[in-house]
């Protein structure tokens, strides 16, 4: 009897899961999926499958995908690999963040034509990640500082006192190839961010709002290279967990255009009710970290 119960409750709750997933989707006039996970090797997979099975139900090329997302970060060629999924089967993609997107998580949400947030979403520097001696993924960019600090310690010491046992970490702590990969994800990174956003965020910019003057390709790449190395800049944030919010990318320094989804009351309480139902539901009575949710259903991501 109870296990019928259950199993009875959990068809309840992926049917209202299923439901909020379309009324949000109606509002938006979009296919939605909400992507919950690290963006580490094999969630691309995931996510391929995700949207082949919806596309399967549509044969045509689908107009607009909205993404609900939520990641700590991951590898940058994962974030690329994802992109290339999402346009291949969609001419606009749109990301709604109601809570955070880390690191190599901004690079994929600067991918899109539209940006949704509020007042308690968050992105974070772009801060490649790289698995540490104990298997633990750890921000990149932190150890590509410190190294350099190490570095610059080493050829401003007149005396020579601190070089031996400056010389000794570096020696014992610093991988040449984890250096060479972290310099590459960072690079990578930032030369996404700068085809990325003249192509779709910017794509309707066609005047600055000061002078009114026209906005040339060249401007698009210029303004792009400039957030991508804002964003990239980790003596700027300070920390990899740095949550920037929308206040911040609205800003002077870095002028990106936010839809902040907490003005429009029933866009707003669509989105709260499809993300803290499937949060209450994965996190709280199944224990699932990560998963990735369709109006289909929900598959669990073993990342």
């Amino acid at each position: 009897m109870c296990k019928k119960m259950t199993l009875s409750l959990d068809h309840i709750i992926e049917t209202q899961l299923s439901k909020a997933n379309t009324s949000l989707g109606e509002l938006l006039g979009a296919e939605v999926i909400l992507l919950r996970s690290p963006l580490l090797i094999g969630v691309d997979d995931d996510v391929r499958r995700c949207v082949e099975s919806l596309v399967a139900q549509n044969q045509t090329r689908t107009g607009r995908l909205c993404v609900v997302l939520e990641t700590n970060g991951g590898f940058i060629e994962i974030v690329e690999r994802i992109h290339n999924v999402f346009r291949r089967h969609y001419t606009e993609v749109v990301f709604v963040i109601p809570n955070f997107a880390y690191s190599a998580g901004t690079v994929l949400v600067l991918s899109g034509d539209d940006i949704y947030m509020d007042y308690y979403s968050v992105l974070g520097p772009i801060d490649p990640q790289i698995s540490s001696e104990s298997g633990d993924m750890v921000p990149g960019i932190g150890y590509l500082v410190k190294y350099n600090q190490l570095l610059e310690t080493i050829n401003n010491d007149p005396t020579g006192v601190s070089t031996r046992a400056e010389m000794s970490l570096l020696i014992s702590k610093f991988d040449p190839a984890r250096l060479f990969f972290v310099e590459q994800a960072r690079d990578h990174a930032i030369e996404l961010l700068k085809e990325w956003l003249p192509k779709y965020k910017f794509k309707d910019w066609e005047q600055t709002e000061t002078n009114a003057h026209a906005v040339t390709e060249e401007k698009k790449r210029e303004r792009a290279s400039e957030i991508a190395n804002i964003l990239g800049n980790p003596q700027r944030w300070h920390s990899h967990g740095r949550g920037i919010s929308i206040r911040e990318l609205e800003s002077e320094e870095i002028k990106l255009k936010i839809n902040n989804f907490s003005y429009d009351q029933t866009l707003n309480s669509a989105i709260r009710e499809y993300y803290n139902l499937i949060m209450d539901y994965f996190l709280v009575k199944t224990s699932t970290q990560h998963f990735i949710h369709s109006r289909l259903g929900a598959r669990r991501i073993h990342a």
